[in-house]
C-alpha cells in the first residue's frame, strides 16, 4: 500500500480538502474518517460489508455520541430537518465516518461546506445510500472548531442544499415557488387599495397599499427574471462539470506498510 498526502496551498476548509482527495484517489472505495481518534477504525470492514449489499454510500451513525448535549441537540434537529427536507433519511449527517464508491463521490459538484451533505447532494445521481451503527469516543485531542456560531450556517446551507437538489435543473420553478407568497401580497394589498378608494378611506391609507403592492409586484417580477436567467445558465453551460480552482501545492508520496 502506499500512503500519499496532499499538501495545500491555504486553508481552503474542510469541504475542499476532501474533494482533493476524492478527485487523487485511485481505489474503487473511498473511506473518510476524521483525525480526532473519535472514530474507531475498526468500523471500516463494517462499511465495506454493508457496500457489498449494493450500496453506493455507507455513512456512519453515532448512535451512542460522546459529546456534549450542546453539540448533540442542534445535531439530532439538523439531522431531523435535513432529512425531512432532502428525502434521504439518516441519523447523523455529521459522521465523517463514511464509505463511498468513487464513482459516486467523485460526480458530485461540492463548494463551501458542503461536505455534511454529500449523501443527499449523492442521491441526485441516484445513489443508494445507508447507514450503520459505529462507535464513538470522547474527545482526548484538540479542540473542536464547531460551536453554536456553526449552527446557523448549518440551517443556511440546508436551504441552499434544498434549493441545489429540487431546482438545480429546473431554477424557473424554483424562482417561481419563491415568488408566490409576494405574489399573494400584492393581491391583498391591490385589494385594499381598491377598497380603501372605493370606501372613501383616508387617502394615506389607500397610497400606503398602492405602494405595499407595487413593491411586493416588483419582488414578484424580480424573482421570475431571475429564474429565467437560471433557466438560460443551465441551458448554456455543464453545471455538472463546474471545476473548482486549484488549491493542490504538492502530492506527498510515502511507501509504507499500512
Amino acid at each position: 500500500p502506499q500512503l500519499r498526502g496532499i499538501k495545500f496551498r491555504g486553508n481552503y476548509g474542510q469541504t475542499s480538502a476532501m474533494v482533493a482527495g476524492f478527485d487523487h484517489a485511485r481505489g474503487e472505495v473511498i473511506i473518510t474518517i476524521d483525525g480526532d481518534l473519535q472514530n474507531d477504525p475498526a468500523d471500516i470492514p463494517k462499511l465495506l460489508d454493508k457496500m457489498h449489499e449494493g450500496y453506493d454510500i455507507v455513512s456512519g451513525w453515532r448512535k451512542y455520541r460522546k459529546d456534549h448535549f450542546s453539540r448533540v441537540l442542534p445535531s439530532k434537529i439538523a439531522n431531523w430537518i435535513i432529512s425531512a427536507t432532502t428525502g434521504v433519511r439518516l441519523h447523523d449527517y455529521g459522521c465523517s465516518l463514511k464509505a463511498y464508491r468513487a464513482d459516486c463521490i467523485k460526480a458530485i459538484n461540492a463548494y463551501g461546506e458542503m461536505h455534511r451533505f454529500f449523501p443527499a447532494l449523492a442521491s441526485m445521481t441516484g445513489a443508494r445510500i445507508t447507514e450503520i451503527p459505529v462507535q464513538h469516543y470522547a474527545r482526548q485531542f484538540g479542540i473542536s472548531k464547531y460551536g453554536f456560531e456553526r449552527i446557523f450556517k448549518v440551517f443556511s446551507d440546508i436551504f441552499s442544499i434544498n434549493l441545489i437538489i429540487h431546482f438545480s435543473s429546473r431554477p424557473l420553478k424554483g424562482f417561481v415557488m419563491t415568488s408566490l407568497p409576494f405574489l399573494i401580497l400584492t393581491l391583498f394589498f391591490a385589494i385594499l387599495s381598491g377598497l380603501a378608494t372605493y370606501l372613501n378611506w383616508t387617502e394615506g391609507k389607500g397610497l400606503f397599499f398602492l405602494f405595499a403592492s407595487a413593491l411586493n409586484g416588483m419582488a414578484v417580477v424580480n424573482l421570475i427574471v431571475l429564474g429565467i436567467l437560471g433557466e438560460l445558465v443551465v441551458g448554456t453551460s455543464d453545471l455538472a462539470h463546474t471545476q473548482m480552482p486549484e488549491i493542490t501545492k504538492e502530492i506527498i508520496s510515502v511507501n509504507s506498510e499500512i
